[in-house]
C-alpha cells in the first residue's frame, strides 16, 4: 500500500494574479530578448533565495552522474526554466508564434489523429510541453490537456484563450477526482487527451521503477485508464533549443497488450516504456528536468 506524503511542491505558476499580469503587460511592449537578458541577472538570486528548489534540482544533477561545479547546471536548469516562462507569457501576450519547431516521428501522431478512436498524450515536466498547444494546428481531433486546477484564475483565462483557436480545451485537475470522468468522455468520444504522467497528485495509485538509478513512483491513472479503454498512448516532448527553437518529440508506446492478464499489468508495461523513454530523453535535454522538489522520496511504501 502507497500512502502519499504531503506533496513538497505546490504546482502552481509563482507571481499571482498581480505578477502575471504585469509579465503579460510587459512582454506587449518588450522584446523577448531583452526579458533574456534580465533573467540571467535575476536567476542567481533567485537560486540564493529559494533554497526548497535549489536541493532537488541538486540532487538530480548528482544522479546524472555531474560532478564539479553543478553550480553551473543548476543556473542552466533554472535559466532554460524561466526562458520557457518567459515563452508562454509572450505567446500570450502578442497571440502569435514567433518560435520555430521540428519534429521527429511525427509519422506515428499523425496515424493516430487520423484515426477514428481517442488516443492518450503522455507528458512529463520536461521542456515546455505546454507551448506545443500552440504548435499543434490541426483539425481532425479536440485536444483536451489535462492541468493543475490550482492555478491563478488569470492564468488559466490566458491558457483558455490562447488554445481556443487550436481545437484545444483545458481540463483542471480537480480534488474529487471529477475529472476522471471528463477524461473518460473525451477518449470514448475520439478525442486526444493530454495528462502529465510523473507526478503523483489527487491518488495515492503508483507504478514503482528504477528511475535515474533509484526506485521513484509514476502515477497509476493515465496507464489504467489507457488499458481499461484499450485506447493507444504516446509520448510528446517538445524540448527547447537555441535560437528560440523546439524540438518536438513523439513515440507510441508500443507494448503488446494480448501477452498481458490484466488492465493492470498492461497499464504496468505502459508505464514502463513510459518511464524508459523519459529517461531517454533526459539523456539528450539533461537540464531541462523541472520537478522542483523531492521526486524520489515523494512517497513512502
Amino acid at each position: 500500500m502507497i500512502s502519499e506524503k504531503k506533496p513538497a511542491w505546490k504546482g502552481t505558476t509563482g507571481g499571482g494574479n498581480f505578477g502575471q499580469r504585469a509579465l503579460l503587460l510587459l512582454l506587449r511592449y518588450v522584446d523577448i530578448r531583452a526579458g533574456y537578458a534580465i533573467l540571467a541577472l535575476v536567476i542567481p538570486f533567485y537560486m540564493l533565495f529559494n533554497r526548497s528548489g535549489y536541493r532537488p534540482i541538486r540532487d538530480y544533477f548528482r544522479r546524472r552522474g555531474y560532478s564539479g561545479n553543478i553550480i553551473f547546471h543548476i543556473y542552466r536548469n533554472h535559466y532554460l526554466f524561466g526562458q520557457m516562462m518567459l515563452d508562454k507569457f509572450y505567446l500570450f501576450a502578442r497571440k502569435k508564434n514567433p518560435f520555430t519547431s521540428r519534429v521527429t516521428d511525427w509519422d506515428q501522431f499523425t496515424s493516430l489523429l487520423k484515426s477514428d478512436g481517442g488516443f492518450l498524450i503522455a507528458g512529463a515536466h520536461t521542456g515546455n510541453f505546454e507551448i506545443c498547444g500552440y504548435f499543434l494546428q490541426q483539425r481532425l481531433k479536440k485536444l483536451n490537456a489535462v492541468v493543475f486546477g490550482g492555478e491563478s484564475a488569470f492564468l488559466q483565462a490566458k491558457r483558455a484563450q490562447a488554445l481556443s483557436g487550436n481545437m484545444a480545451e483545458l481540463i483542471p485537475v480537480m480534488p474529487d477526482m471529477s475529472h476522471l470522468f471528463v477524461i473518460k468522455a473525451a477518449l470514448e468520444k475520439g478525442e486526444m487527451v493530454s495528462m502529465p504522467c510523473d507526478r503523483l497528485f489527487g491518488s495515492s495509485k503508483s507504478f514503482t521503477f528504477t528511475f535515474l538509478g533509484a526506485p521513484a513512483h509514476f502515477p497509476m491513472g493515465a496507464f489504467l485508464l489507457a488499458a481499461q479503454l484499450e485506447v493507444p498512448v504516446c509520448t510528446l516532448y517538445v524540448m527547447r533549443e537555441p535560437a528560440r527553437k523546439y524540438h518536438i518529440i513523439c513515440k507510441q508506446l508500443d507494448v503488446d497488450r494480448s501477452q498481458y492478464k490484466t488492465s493492470r499489468d498492461i497499464a504496468r508495461a505502459l508505464c514502463q516504456v513510459y518511464v524508459e523513454q523519459l529517461e531517454d530523453i533526459l539523456k539528450a535535454y539533461p537540464h531541462q528536468w523541472f520537478n522542483f522538489y523531492d521526486f524520489w522520496n515523494n512517497t513512502t511504501l
